[in-house]
């Protein structure tokens, strides 16, 4: 019997549930014409999929789940034409589990990409594989995969090099290995339309083959997660960065420890090239003591920069009075020196530039109080904020927040310190807590749960459901919870101290 459904409205159905395998399989089993729709649906999800460990990731416990998804060696094989068979069987591969036929041209389905799936999957098909030089034989395995795959596949859309854990994976993916596939003949056609890449490994020598290869085949890619570790690194960064037409998303890790000749200016200048399309910055460990140049509007949306070094420069200063469109400002320094009061010219710069199109802003200053002027910066100037993670704050500024009648602000989170007085805090805060405030997540020392009831009575005039506050485990009592369970509000404990 015919289906009713039209082959469009089906696979937005399906595709809606490619996170359940089970209802995909269970699909399989309705009819012919369900089948030939689900399938490749199905084989996308193999080498493209996030699979969690069970257990310690280093005594190698997969879930049963994760190794079935490993049985899609055994197909691929079967897909192989012969020249590629016969080169596994003369190197002593068992092929009797993978009949040379397939029901379906199932590499050609493979459009997400994870090497760290198909290093793993290989590693458990021994049975394939044999013990007798199974390093070397991965090797060619996993070669040969990956040709069937970039011959077979019509794009790859979604490519993945991430951290290897497994000494087993780390042993199969080498330069050697990763250079020759990059350089197969269909690699600049199937990852000519690549719009999401992520270098998350710290072995560079598997990374540089790969920005090698896409920084002269890929201009289109939408998103980007790069890291590097060397001067060489960094320029193929620029050029890859550089070339892109439509790059909305960007986020660029330094793994050197050794970065202090770095001339950066041109990274970021191929970062600024990009102001047209660039939606999501973030920066971890760049050093910004380098850069030239002069101001120019960019549309710029998210800016996450996290343990960047040297903002203090002039040009720096410039360089934050470009954010003009910013909607999300964060920034996170772990190291005692990195804060100070040239990182404060630059929050108040962007914090000034940005004004009221901020929604959401973080700063984690390393347990350091929030500095007056910051703070006056955020109360005049970025007033439509929906979301405020401060760090440390006393008891004056946390009132003057309340006070600024931020009528958008949802969710408000900062340090008040052990040793301050909690129950003084809950009490002043009570009445003027804004009624736009839906959660409030609160690092602070023991108070009562009387203090606790009249925060909520101040909070919760118009009823608690609706309501989630987050503070230390430690801090709770089971009379605190009978005020929680009176106001009915949600609520968080956090496992982690203060910082």
């Amino acid at each position: 019997m015919a289906t009713k459904i039209p082959t469009e409205i089906l696979i937005k159905i399906l595709n809606n549930n490619a996170k359940s395998s089970h209802d995909l399989y269970s699909s399989l089993l309705v009819n012919r014409f369900w089948c030939k729709v689900t399938i490749p649906i199905l084989w996308k999800l193999p080498l493209g999929q996030k699979y969690h460990q069970v257990g310690q990731p280093w005594k190698l416990k997969w879930s049963e789940k994760v190794w079935k998804k490993a049985l899609c060696i055994r197909t691929y094989i079967s897909c192989m034409d012969t020249q590629a068979r016969t080169l596994l069987t003369q190197n002593g591969f068992d092929l009797s589990l993978s009949p040379p036929q397939a029901t379906f041209d199932y590499p050609s389905f493979t459009h997400k990409f994870r090497f760290y799936n198909l290093a793993n999957f290989i590693y458990y098909s021994r049975k394939i594989i044999g013990s007798d030089n199974a390093i070397i034989k991965s090797r060619l395995l996993f070669r040969e995969i990956c040709k069937l795959i970039i011959n077979r596949s019509t794009f790859l859309n979604s490519f993945k090099i991430q951290i290897v854990r497994e000494y087993h994976c780390q042993e199969i993916l080498n330069s050697d290995l990763i250079s020759s596939i990059m350089k197969l003949p269909g690699v600049p056609k199937v990852f000519k339309k690549l719009e999401t890449f992520i270098s998350a490994t710290r072995r560079h020598e598997l990374t540089t083959p790969v920005y090698e290869s896409f920084a002269l085949i890929c201009d289109n890619i939408l998103n980007m997660n790069l890291t590097f570790y060397s001067y060489s690194q960094v320029q193929l960064l620029e050029k890859l960065i550089s070339v892109q037409k439509r790059l909305e998303n960007l986020s660029i890790i330094n793994h050197s420890r050794r970065d202090n000749n770095f001339n950066f200016n041109s990274l970021l200048w191929a970062i600024i090239s990009q102001k047209e399309t660039l939606k999501s910055l973030r920066l971890k460990s760049v050093n910004f003591y380098h850069f030239k140049g002069k101001s120019s509007p960019i549309g710029l949306q998210e800016l996450h920069i996290e343990s960047c070094s040297r903002l203090y420069k002039l040009d720096c200063l410039i360089l934050a009075s470009s954010f003009t469109q910013l909607s999300s400002f964060r920034l996170r320094n772990r190291f005692q020196h990195s804060y100070g009061v040239y990182h404060q010219e630059f929050i108040i710069k962007i914090l000034e530039t940005a004004n009221k199109n901020l929604k959401n802003i973080c700063l984690e200053l390393n347990g350091k109080i929030l500095t007056d002027n910051i703070l006056s910066v955020i109360l005049n100037y970025c007033t439509k904020v929906t979301k405020l993670n401060l760090p440390r704050l006393n008891l004056e500024q946390v009132i003057a927040i309340f006070n600024n009648n931020f009528n958008e602000l949802r969710s408000f989170s900062f340090i008040y310190g052990k040793e301050s007085d909690a129950n003084k805090l809950l009490c002043q805060i009570a009445e003027s807590v804004p009624e736009s405030l839906e959660t409030i997540e609160i690092k602070m020392g023991m108070f009562s749960a009387d203090s606790l009831r009249k925060f909520f009575e101040g909070w919760c005039r118009k009823g608690g459901e609706n309501k989630k506050m987050v503070v230390q485990r430690s801090v709770i009592s089971d009379e605190h919870w009978k005020v929680i369970e009176e106001y009915r509000v949600q609520f968080d404990m956090l496992n982690y101290g203060f910082y």
